[in-house]
């Protein structure tokens, strides 16, 4: 797992605490949402190498017109 992962899974833990806070009054019920969805999938970060300077010349044609 590299760093991103691991910021992002501590991250991801952080902010489902605070939902079960707001949502569940029972610490079993908070547990029990918090395993559910702090899944070490859920980090996977897919990196897209995508060329979108066609795009932005195009857009920035048409708002400069």
């Amino acid at each position: 797992m590299n760093i991103l992962s691991r910021i992002l899974y501590i991250q991801n833990r952080d902010l489902l605490i605070k939902i079960a806070n707001d949502h569940f009054t029972t610490d079993e019920e908070k547990e029990s949402f918090i395993k559910k969805y702090h899944k070490i999938n859920y980090t996977h970060i897919n990196t897209i190498k995508k060329d979108n300077i066609e795009k932005y010349k195009k857009k920035f044609e048409r708002v400069m017109r």
